[in-house]
C-alpha cells in the first residue's frame, strides 16, 4: 500500500513531464499507467488536488501552482505578520537580517486569504512554447536559464494574453477581476520557502522546512557535490517537494523575484532586482530559505559595454496574484476598514508602528522620549521660552522619570519570573529527553517488543513536541524585556538554586544525596537555557534541534 500511496503522490509530477514534452507512445503508456495508480488512491489525494491549480499553455504545456495560505483574517487589509531573514551576525549579517513583515493573499475563501506559487521552476520547455525562443537546455524538462529579468518579463506577459485569451475561466478571481502570474516578491517565496502555514513555528523557523532530522537534505533540494547535483543543472520535480508541495525551491537554480534589493528589504538604497535560494553549485550548508543575492539588471564595464545579466544558474518560478483596487466594491471595503484596521491588528504591524506615538510604540522607551525632552529644552532656551514653559518642562521630566522607574522595576521584576519559568521548562524538556532516550536506545529491544514501553515513549515525544512550543513561546517573551535584566535574572536564579545546593550539603537524610544531584543537574541546566535565550536574542528565530542536543550533552 505505501509503494501505491509513493506513485500517488508523484502523479502530479508525471503530469508535468507529460505537459512539457511532444505527446508519443511512452508518455501515453506512462500517463495510463500512472492515472490508475492514481484511482487507487483518489481518496488520499483529494485534499491535495483542492490546492493545487493547473493551467493550460501553448504547444500542450501546464503549469502547476500551489495554494499559499496566509493567517490573519480574510478582510482587504489582513495580513500575517512574521520574521523574513536569517543570521544577522558576523561581517555577513546585512545579507539577511531578521526583520518584521507582514503578507496577504490576493484571493480568499471562507477560511483565509491566499496566493498561489508555482510548484516548479519554468522549463526551456515551458519558455520555448510560450514564446518561440530557443534556449540552451540539457532538454525541455530542465529549468530555463541563460535568460535575463527582462525576458522573464517578456515570457510573464505572453503567458498571460494566453491564459486571457484561452483559460480566463480556470485563473482565480479577486472580485470579478482574473488573476496574473508574475515573479514572486521575495516576501511571498520566502513564506513559501519556509513552508508557510503548512509547518509548525518552530520548523518554519529552521534554515528549511524539512522537520525530519534523520531525512537527507539531498531528498529535497539539489546543491553541489557528489550526494545531490554533481555540479550539474537537474530535471525539475525529480526529488521531493517541501510541505507545501513546491519541487527545487532551495536549489537547483537562483530563483529571480520582481522585487527591488535593499539591504533592509523595505528601507534603505534601492538596488538590482532580488534573486532568491541556491542552485547546483551551492554548498549544502549554504542552503537556507532566507538566502537571497542582489543580481544587477545589466553586467558588464564601461569598456566592454553592458549587457542585460544572464546567468546559468539563474532562472525563476512564478505565482499568481490579482491588483488590490479592483473595482468600486473593493475600494468602498479597503475604505470601511482602515480606520479599524489601523487602530486594531494594524495597530501591531510594522508600517503602523513605524509612526506610532510613544504610548503605542513599545520599541521607544520612554528613557528616549527624556532625551527627546532636553533637546526641546534646549531648543526653547536658545529661543528665549524656555523660562515662560519651565514648570510645565520639570513636570513632564519628572512624570517620564517616574515612568522609566516604574517600567523598569517591572521588567525587572517580569525577568525573574520568565527566567525561572524558562529554567524550569528546560528541566522538564531535559527529564522528558532522557526518558525517551532510556527507552528507544538505552533499552531497544524491550521497547521493540514491549507495548507498555511505546505508549510511555509515545507521551514523552508528546511532552518533548508541546514542550518545545512552550520553550519557543518563552523565549520570545524574553527578548521582549531589557538584556541586561534577563541575564541579572539568570544570574539570580543561579545564585538560589546554589544557595539551596549549599543547605542541603549539611543534610543527612536518606533523600538528601537525591537532592543534591538534582540541584546540581537544575544548576548545570540554567547555563544551557541562558545559551539558548542569548542565541535566540541574536536570531530571532527558535533551534527546535539545536535545543534538544544541547540538552541531552
Amino acid at each position: 500500500m505505501s509503494l501505491v500511496l509513493k506513485g500517488c503522490r508523484r502523479t502530479e509530477k508525471c503530469r508535468f513531464w507529460d505537459s512539457v514534452r511532444k505527446p508519443g507512445l511512452m508518455a501515453a503508456l506512462l500517463s495510463t499507467v500512472l492515472c490508475a495508480a492514481f484511482l487507487l488512491c483518489e481518496t488520499a489525494a483529494a485534499a491535495d488536488d483542492q490546492d493545487t491549480l493547473t493551467l493550460k499553455g501553448p504547444d500542450n504545456t501546464s503549469f502547476v501552482f500551489k495554494k499559499v495560505r496566509v493567517d490573519g483574517g480574510t478582510g482587504p487589509l489582513d495580513g500575517q505578520i512574521f520574521k523574513i531573514g536569517g543570521d544577522s551576525e558576523g561581517s555577513d549579517g546585512y545579507k539577511n537580517p531578521p526583520t518584521a513583515v507582514v503578507i496577504g493573499g490576493g484571493f480568499k475563501d471562507s477560511q483565509s486569504r491566499y496566493y498561489y506559487m508555482g510548484a516548479y521552476e519554468i522549463t526551456a520547455g515551458q519558455y520555448k512554447a510560450v514564446t518561440g525562443e530557443n534556449v540552451k537546455s540539457p532538454g525541455d524538462d530542465y529549468p530555463v536559464t541563460g535568460i535575463s529579468w527582462f525576458q522573464a518579463m517578456n515570457f510573464i506577459d505572453k503567458l498571460n494574453q494566453y491564459l486571457y485569451e484561452h483559460e480566463r475561466s480556470s485563473l482565480p478571481t479577486a472580485g470579478v477581476y482574473p488573476g496574473f502570474v508574475r515573479l514572486p516578491t521575495e516576501t511571498e517565496w520566502e513564506f513559501a520557502a519556509r513552508g508557510g502555514n503548512a509547518v509548525e513555528k518552530t520548523v518554519f523557523d529552521n534554515p528549511y522546512p524539512y522537520d525530519d532530522e534523520n531525512e537527507e537534505l539531498a531528498a529535497y533540494e539539489w546543491f553541489s557535490g557528489p550526494s545531490s547535483s554533481h555540479g550539474k543543472i537537474q530535471k525539475v520535480g525529480k526529488l521531493e517537494p517541501n510541505p507545501l508541495g513546491l519541487y527545487d525551491i532551495l536549489g537547483n537554480v537562483t530563483e529571480m523575484t520582481t522585487s527591488v534589493y535593499y539591504i533592509e528589504y523595505y528601507q534603505g538604497r534601492s538596488g538590482g532586482f532580488v534573486a532568491r535560494g541556491g542552485h547546483y553549485l551551492t554548498e549544502e550548508d549554504e542552503l537556507s530559505a532566507f538566502k537571497r543575492t542582489e543580481e544587477p539588471f545589466y553586467l558588464g564595464s564601461a569598456e566592454k559595454g553592458m549587457k542585460p545579466n544572464i546567468k546559468p544558474t539563474m532562472g525563476f518560478r512564478l505565482v499568481l496574484g490579482s491588483p488590490i483596487q479592483t473595482d468600486n466594491k473593493a475600494i468602498a471595503e479597503i475604505k470601511k476598514a482602515w480606520a479599524k484596521h489601523r487602530q486594531g491588528a494594524g495597530a501591531k504591524m510594522p508600517a503602523a508602528l513605524s509612526v506610532a506615538d510613544t504610548e503605542t510604540q513599545e520599541s521607544v522607551p520612554a528613557g528616549e522620549a527624556l532625551k527627546r525632552l532636553e533637546s526641546i529644552s534646549q531648543a526653547l532656551k536658545k529661543a528665549g521660552l524656555y523660562d515662560s514653559l519651565k514648570n510645565e518642562i520639570a513636570g513632564t521630566r519628572g512624570a517620564l522619570q517616574d515612568m522609566v522607574k516604574i517600567r523598569r522595576k517591572a521588567d525587572e521584576d517580569s525577568a525573574k519570573v520568565w527566567v525561572k519559568i524558562a529554567c524550569e521548562r528546560g528541566m522538564y524538556l531535559y527529564q522528558n529527553l532522557k526518558m525517551l532516550q532510556f527507552f528507544k536506545e538505552e533499552n531497544a529491544e524491550l521497547y521493540k517488543t514491549s507495548e507498555n514501553i511505546q505508549k510511555r515513549a509515545e507521551q514523552h515525544e508528546y511532552n518533548i513536541k508541546s514542550g518545545i512550543e512552550n520553550y519557543d513561546e518563552i523565549m520570545g517573551e524574553l527578548i521582549k524585556l531589557p538584556k541586561d535584566l534577563v541575564l541579572e535574572g539568570f544570574a539570580a536564579h543561579k545564585k538560589k538554586i546554589e544557595s539551596k545546593l549549599n543547605l542541603e550539603m549539611h543534610s543527612q537524610d536518606k533523600e538528601a544525596e537525591d537532592r543534591r544531584k538534582d540541584l546540581k543537574t537544575q544548576i548545570a541546566k540554567i547555563d544551557i537555557t541562558k545559551k539558548h535565550y542569548l542565541d535566540y536574542e541574536k536570531a530571532k528565530r527558535s533551534n527546535s534541534s539545536g535545543w534538544k542536543k544541547d540538552y541531552l550533552k
